[in-house]
């Protein structure tokens, strides 16, 4: 049998909890490795949508164990608090930009750490937080560097609060953790396979050569195009679902070096953006057809759907089903859906 994009594709959407839902968020975070949370009401989206819900889940119920910290390629992350103190542990000899940014600044990582740990013995609201440091604040968290360099220590993280982010100090375990690297290469595979090795690198900020390639053998692997794309298992029950919608830096967007198994080389500028933003979209049968957005107003969250040809009726039924369900979730209630063509 010839392989078509679209038999990885299945293969990737039934994996990521795209046909069959993850029983809950810690449990998709623990596979996933995390979910990038760019924009929080959008990375609790990209949650939602992978997860099984009962007619009274409400968000504040279904992330209660989750956390925010900041990961691989430097980007902030919904975690579970293993895989955030997994990753911590792989990423630890990687230097980062707030480094060069500090000493540009004639300030001292370590001094000013050692400062938050101090006005963090407590966990305390990122507004309150803010008070303290007054205008000092501008340049020490310029692009949020005291907290993702300490993040990426793993010993700090957030929690999210409807209005704000709750603030954390934990000092990270002494224990040693062997075979850590090996486990979430494989985990990588498990839930983002098929893969190649770029597409791997690419997802924790790091180069090739600091996979543990020796793990490779325990997977498999096939050719497609010239690349190899390695997996755990292949499903035999995957679909391409009818109607995807996925949220701005969905895992099915940032997590591959190679982009045009889903969206074509015309089209991706559309979705990788201007800036390093990347779009929300709409997927049909797994092919691209275009973006949204939402905007929140008090208890309403409104929606917009555009577009490169006209969706039909029964597609927009189910795109609306999908709005209303995730604004009830997020307690609010879903106000104007709008669809337009390009």
């Amino acid at each position: 049998m010839k392989l078509s994009n679209k038999d990885i594709l299945a293969q990737r959407f039934f994996n990521q909890g795209l046909q069959v839902p993850f029983p809950n968020s810690e449990n998709l975070l623990s596979n996933a490795l995390g979910i990038q949370a760019q924009y929080l009401n959008h990375g609790l989206f990209n949650i939602f949508i992978r997860t099984t819900h009962t007619r009274n889940s409400s968000v504040n119920q279904d992330i209660e164990n989750l956390i925010l910290a900041w990961g691989q390629r430097q980007t902030y992350h919904f975690y579970d608090v293993k895989t955030w103190q997994d990753m911590s542990l792989f990423l630890k000899s990687e230097s980062i930009w707030t480094e060069k940014y500090f000493a540009e600044q004639g300030l001292s990582l370590t001094k000013e750490s050692q400062r938050l740990k101090k006005y963090l013995q407590e966990p305390i609201s990122r507004q309150k937080l803010k008070a303290f440091y007054g205008k000092e604040w501008n340049v020490l968290f310029y692009g949020n560097a005291l907290m993702t360099y300490n993040s990426r220590l793993g010993r700090l993280y957030q929690k999210w609060q409807p209005k704000d982010r709750l603030i954390f100090w934990e000092e990270p375990s002494s224990k040693v953790i062997e075979h850590v690297d090996e486990q979430l290469f494989k985990n990588y595979f498990r839930f983002y396979g098929p893969a190649t090795l770029a597409d791997a690198a690419h997802f924790f900020g790091v180069t090739q050569g600091k996979l543990p390639k020796d793990s490779l053998s325990n997977l498999s692997n096939l050719d497609y195009e010239g690349k190899i794309y390695y997996f755990n298992q292949w499903q035999v029950d995957a679909t391409i679902p009818e109607v995807l919608v996925l949220g701005k830096f969905d895992p099915l967007l940032v997590s591959y070096s190679y982009k045009d198994l889903l969206i074509p080389k015309e089209c991706q500028p559309s979705v990788w953006q201007k800036a390093g933003q990347i779009a929300a979209i709409i997927v049909i049968r797994g092919v691209y057809y275009g973006n949204w957005n939402f905007t929140s107003q008090g208890k309403l969250i409104h929606f917009r759907v555009v577009t490169i040809k006209q969706l039909s009726q029964r597609h927009q039924t189910k795109i609306r089903n999908i709005f209303k369900k995730y604004a009830k979730w997020m307690d609010k209630t879903a106000g104007n859906i709008i669809f337009e063509v390009q």
